[in-house]
């Protein structure tokens, strides 16, 4: 029997598994589609709800599910035992095994749902024996194969929460918010009613699967399968695999030989594992540390970068196969790099480094080797009698503007003559930007655009998975199998080089290090592709000189057949708005007031929580943002989450006053947790040590800003 009822002014609709198993219904499966990969159209989503509580039988965090939810073509079952649960699953797989057709189905954050119901499905196995799963890493699950059902992870696929569905992808149904209150323990028995589950919250267990049957419906169907395309699992791969059709377009010679230059171009492995070690640094973010700890009441702007990654993969060139020079032709590579027409990496030791200015510039979890004095601002090196680092032809110019030193030393040297990226490469970037800025922002194909042109940088900053991860079904836990892969066989197929991240995310970084040298005291905090700047009027100059030099590359920039007026302001300094208060504490901690709105960002803190908190105590926000900054864990919207991987038996009771005996085969258990700003103390002696210092040079007429 379908039952039915009202929400908000709205009807929902459901069967329970029970019925299902019972025969009193049928299973709701439309007529379907099947493709030439054997995957049928039908959508299904899967989620659950779950109760974390402590044991005080095993004195551990535990969680039983006490709902789960099928999206099965637009109709939701309701279930709410692991028995029903492999019942409805098994008679889904023999629709669908009889007639020969694999099917989907997807869940948003597999890793959690995996966590119960792993010991629950005898999985299909794999040639070696394994369980046909694959896994990121030991708790991150991207797919899991069971007789003709296929888990798939809808998060990894989309990178975007299942709140933002329904704009990204203008669907019909969305996602209900608040409606759910976690907090109430409930177990399989608490009924649903007006004296259990409410009408309320059974809609937010519905809507849920309804989003993702839908999406399936209006996404992956006409985007994919209709295409007779592979589904990829994570968003990096919708670019790989848009990449790999721009190489595959190229001739069968060209291919050929672009196979071979690029297999010539792979660094051995004992250099990849230097690379991604100490050569590849990511985004600089940091703070001035003059400036950190008070409250800036004066207008600044904040300028970004536009398309910072992107652009420099289009307009900047990059190394192929480096060779092996003699540490005394440093100086003959160092003129080289500054025309232009030769990259080199290497190993440096530089002796009294320490910040020429304002600003600290390297990371100490870059650094290969530092003396016992070196002194560190928030992470950053200020000051060290001694480091050795590796570093490239950008990161050295960069030194030049953040550092000055007493001497320096070249340990290892290598050099590659400077090209542009293969056409593959760049022409699938030009495609994603040029959708970016000429699609209806509010479109679907628009945010589609601006994820993959994000995930180009990403694509090529992913790492080799050396061993795959396995399930071990005797401790029912995901591990590294004990077979390898050899570095030849990671990279036998790659078309993209370490080196194209390593050098993207060292341009973005150079330009960013150029603002900063132009603004001096004045740059006050700078997170990968942007600067907020004080005084902002004394530098506009600066940003229109910058832009200018880019729009003269953009004019000579290969555009293929794309519209070049749209590419001329990528990579440009674009002013995103002025702002009219700020503090900031270090990176990624600050707080800013612009268009009368305040943004409060905190690494770790949850966003919203802190404004929440602050209205409810009565303080003024601006006057608590400090380094004792603590929010309680009743207050914070802080999870945390605790894996168990045995199975147990225990009992639990409900908000009613029932008692259950329950089981789970294993468990993840979400947790509130307290937040605390974490700031080193001997950062904030230093930002007192330097505000003094501030205050002297103002005093003397010295300081400016």
């Amino acid at each position: 029997m379908i039952k039915s009822f009202r929400s908000k002014g709205i009807r929902y609709r459901y069967i329970t598994a029970e019925d299902i198993i019972m025969g009193a219904h049928k299973l709701p499966i439309k007529k379907f589609t099947k493709y030439k990969n054997g995957y049928a159209s039908t959508a299904i989503a899967f989620d659950i709800e779950t109760t974390s509580y402590h044991s005080e039988k095993y004195d551990k965090d535990l969680a039983t599910m006490y709902i789960w939810q099928l999206g099965l073509d637009g109709m939701c079952i309701i279930g709410r035992t692991w028995y029903e649960f492999k019942k409805v699953m098994d008679l889904i797989a023999d629709y669908f095994d009889a007639r020969g057709t694999k099917v989907y189905c997807w869940i948003q954050n597999f890793s959690f749902e995996f966590q119960f119901i792993k010991s629950i499905l005898p999985w299909n196995e794999t040639k070696g024996g394994y369980a046909d799963i694959f896994a990121k890493d030991n708790r991150t699950i991207l797919y899991a194969k069971y007789r003709c059902i296929e888990f798939r992870d809808s998060l990894a696929l989309t990178a975007m929460g299942l709140a933002k569905y329904q704009k990204n992808f203008n669907l019909k149904v969305g996602k209900l918010a608040g409606d759910l209150d976690y907090s109430v323990s409930r177990h399989y028995l608490t009924p649903i009613g007006k004296n259990g589950i409410t009408n309320a919250e059974l809609a937010y267990c519905i809507n849920d699967v309804m989003v993702l049957n839908e999406w399936h419906k209006s996404y992956i169907v006409p985007h994919f399968l209709d295409q007779e395309k592979n589904i990829p699992l994570t968003s990096t791969g919708l670019v790989r695999s848009d990449m790999k059709d721009e190489f595959n377009a190229m001739t069968k010679e060209e291919k050929k030989k672009m196979r071979s230059w690029l297999s010539n171009s792979q660094p051995s492995e004992q250099i990849y594992k230097i690379w991604r070690n100490y050569l590849f640094r990511g985004g600089l973010t940091h703070a001035n540390t003059v400036r950190c700890n008070y409250l800036l009441e004066e207008p600044f702007d904040s300028y970004d970068l536009k398309s910072a990654h992107p652009s420099a993969m289009l307009q900047r060139k990059f190394p192929g196969k480096f060779c092996r020079r003699n540490e005394k032709a440093f100086e003959k590579c160092l003129k080289q790099a500054m025309d232009g027409t030769y990259a080199f990496w290497g190993i440096f030791v530089f002796h009294n480094i320490r910040a020429e200015g304002w600003h600290c510039l390297e990371s100490k979890s870059k650094l290969i080797d530092y003396s016992e004095d070196a002194y560190f601002e928030n992470g950053r090196l200020a000051y060290s009698e001694y480091i050795k680092v590796a570093l490239t032809d950008i990161d050295w110019f960069n030194y030049m503007d953040m550092y000055e030193w007493s001497g320096y030393e070249c340990r290892m040297l290598y050099q590659a003559k400077y090209n542009y990226l293969p056409d593959y490469v760049r022409k699938t970037v030009i495609k994603y930007f040029i959708q970016k800025e000429t699609l209806p922002k509010d479109s679907p194909e628009y945010m589609l655009a601006k994820r993959k042109l994000n995930s180009c940088f990403g694509m090529a900053a992913t790492g080799l998975p050396e061993r795959e991860i396995v399930l071990n079904k005797d401790t029912n836990t995901l591990e590294l199998s004990p077979q390898s892969k050899t570095y030849e066989e990671l990279t036998k197929w790659l078309i993209m080089l370490p080196s194209w991240a390593i050098y993207t995310a060292a341009y973005t970084r150079r330009a960013i290090c150029k603002s900063i040298k132009a603004c001096g005291v004045d740059s006050i905090y700078y997170d990968t592709d942007s600067n907020k700047i004080a005084n902002p009027s004394k530098y506009e100059g600066w940003f229109d000189s910058y832009n200018k030099h880019v729009e003269d590359i953009n004019k000579n920039m290969e555009v293929y057949d794309y519209d070049r007026e749209k590419l001329m302001r990528i990579g440009c300094f674009e002013k995103e708005y002025t702002g009219t208060r700020y503090k900031v504490l270090g990176a990624k901690r600050y707080m800013v007031e612009h268009d009368g709105e305040v943004q409060v960002t905190v690494a770790g803190m949850v966003k919203g929580s802190y404004e929440a908190y602050c209205k409810k105590e009565g303080w003024d926000m601006w006057e608590h943002f400090t380094d004792k900054l603590e929010l309680p864990a009743s207050d914070s919207w802080k999870k945390t989450t605790v894996y168990y991987d045995r199975p147990f038996d225990d009992e639990l009771t409900d908000f009613r006053g029932e008692t259950v005996s329950i089981h789970e085969g294993s468990c993840v258990a979400i947790i509130d947790i307290p937040f605390s700003m974490s700031v080193e103390q001997e950062f904030i002696s230093r930002i007192e040590l330097l505000r003094q210092q501030r205050e002297r040079m103002v005093a003397k007429g010295g300081f400016v800003g």
